[in-house]
């Protein structure tokens, strides 16, 4: 079971549609907090965050209550004037845990999480959780067995895939396994896909971590390309967490450096990942998600230590399409940022997380 980000001192992908590769706007306006709904609910985490355009918007995520589970999922929605708390189905006896989000239209959202069931006696059991939304609702539909989903890419009504202990396929009528090759036959588990994004039907990514032996971690990258998966090669001592497919031969992933505690990005140029560099961080932290509007206008969000015990501050980086810079942004208390939605055709850019004393975060700049 994987936890995105870190606990505050109190107890982090947005997948994409098409992406244009012309000239954008540049980035503008600063990052402001947002209010978001129940904002004295403590122990909030909004895990991610998609916004389909100005006026229709989807963060989700978890309330761990003080006095342990069960959990609560939470499904926040933007009407294009404020964040409202809509209700969502509770999965398991200890709770559900919402991971990812992705919408291709108003009226066809899906979120993916686990639920946590434990029987008296025996451990807690994690099962798969999806979720749709037809404008109406939230629905809870049945995924094949799997420990745990962390992110989905909603292409269209007719098709969706989710991602964790590997890959899913929603057809317009159920959920299926997918095969799709292992990083790592002969080492120590299969790994763990922990960011996905879909550009189109035949151009999708996904990236996450393997163990290449016993406590060691790499990255691997997974592409789809209409027909089938390919494992394809990233560069080594890195731990990706999230991927945006921008255009043809153009994607890029973030995470973080292994053992060096600093953050990473990684560029497809249509044929090979390699290392690009990011800003140095002066007290460590790593990104969490990453989002595109276009080919210069890309943004990852994670966190940055502080040097003060317990302490973190969110870290917003921008590539302009030369160069990556780290943006200021609020609040000044303890939060940090788990995921960041920026799609084509909208103005916002959103990012979500938490911030003590563990209510939700929300930023938005536009």
């Amino acid at each position: 079971m994987r936890y995105r980000g870190i606990w505050l001192g109190i107890g982090a992908l947005a997948a994409t549609a098409a992406l244009p590769t012309s000239t954008a706007l540049a980035a503008a306006g600063a990052w402001s907090v947002v209010a978001a709904p129940n904002p004295a609910v403590q122990f909030t985490y909004l895990q991610s965050v998609d916004a389909s355009s100005n006026s229709d918007g989807w963060a989700v995520g978890y309330v761990q209550p003080p006095s342990g589970p069960p959990f609560q999922p939470v499904a926040l929605h933007w009407n294009g004037t404020s964040w409202s708390d809509v209700a969502v189905p509770q999965l398991g006896n200890d709770g559900t845990l919402l991971m990812g989000v992705s919408s291709s239209q108003a009226s066809d959202t899906w979120a993916v999480g686990y639920s946590l069931n434990q029987a008296p006696g025996y451990r807690i059991a994690e099962n798969p959780v999806a979720v749709h939304w037809n404008g109406t609702a939230w629905t809870a539909s049945t995924v094949p067995d799997t420990p745990y989903l962390f992110g989905v890419a909603d292409v269209s009504p007719a098709s969706a895939w989710a991602i964790g202990l590997g890959v899913k396929h929603w057809d317009g009528t159920a959920w299926s396994d997918v095969a799709t090759p292992s990083p790592n036959p002969s080492g120590v588990g299969p790994g763990n896909l922990l960011g996905i994004s879909a550009r189109t039907a035949s151009d999708v990514w996904a990236v996450g971590t393997f163990a290449p032996a016993r406590h060691q971690t790499a990255s691997f990258a997974l592409h789809f390309d209409g027909a089938a998966w390919q494992l394809v090669p990233t560069p080594a001592g890195t731990t990706l967490d999230s991927v945006v497919a921008v255009g043809p031969g153009d994607a890029w992933a973030a995470g973080s450096f292994n053992g060096t505690n600093q953050p990473v990005t990684e560029h497809w140029n249509g044929t090979a990942w390699s290392l690009v560099t990011t800003p140095a961080v002066p007290n460590g932290g790593s990104l969490h998600s990453i989002t595109a509007r276009a080919s210069n206008d890309v943004w990852a969000v994670g966190l940055a230590f502080t040097g003060q015990a317990n302490t973190v501050h969110p870290l917003t980086m921008h590539w302009n399409g030369s160069a990556w810079s780290i943006v200021t942004s609020p609040p000044a208390t303890s939060a940090q940022a788990l995921g960041v939605s920026g799609r084509p055709g909208t103005t916002h850019t959103w990012a979500t997380g938490t911030q003590d004393p563990g209510v939700a975060l929300i930023l938005e700049r536009h």
